[in-house]
């Protein structure tokens, strides 16, 4: 299993299952432990961390989840990250995976899921980072003169104008 380079990330805490570390202001990284998997508790544990860090740092956010390390995750653990995200803080989630195994974890949880926040496969981080850059400039942008919540709609997220 792919080892992840987390040279100059801040270390920001751990759950049962994962370390965590700011890539970048308003950007996490969850990384889980080396053979771990992913179970209802363990997800409500994750999805709490994650908003509580991203409404004490900045207000929102994304992040980032090198699902490569993991070895499976359960039907709960599907239904609380689809359901627990706080759509005032979680801007969206990357979902990082090179391995066949972790594209098939990902593309699976896609299709089964149904996440109420954007949510995007990727192969590396350096991918991953513009798109989370881009997620975070449409919602600033509307929270300054957007609509009543704040939140950016999904049309302007995917809009091929908001890229780095």
């Amino acid at each position: 299993m792919p080892e992840i380079d987390t040279t100059g990330w801040t270390p920001i805490g751990e759950t049962a299952n994962c370390l965590y570390f700011e890539i970048e202001p308003q950007v996490i990284a969850a990384v889980p432990h080396q053979g771990s998997s992913d179970n209802g508790a363990t997800a409500r544990q994750n999805v709490e961390f994650q908003i509580d860090y991203l409404r004490a740092h900045g207000g929102r956010g994304v992040v980032i989840v090198f699902h490569d390390r993991m070895t499976g995750q359960d039907s709960e653990a599907r239904r609380m990250y689809g359901q627990l995200p706080d759509l005032t803080v979680m801007l969206g989630t990357g979902l990082v995976g090179g391995t066949m195994l972790g594209r098939a974890i990902g593309t699976f949880f896609l299709g089964v899921a149904r996440p109420r926040v954007p949510v995007q496969l990727f192969s590396t981080v350096e991918e991953a980072l513009p798109w989370a850059r881009a997620l975070n400039r449409a919602a600033a942008a509307h929270a300054n003169g957007g609509g009543p919540d704040g939140q950016a709609s999904q049309a302007s997220l995917d809009s091929k104008e908001i890229r780095d």
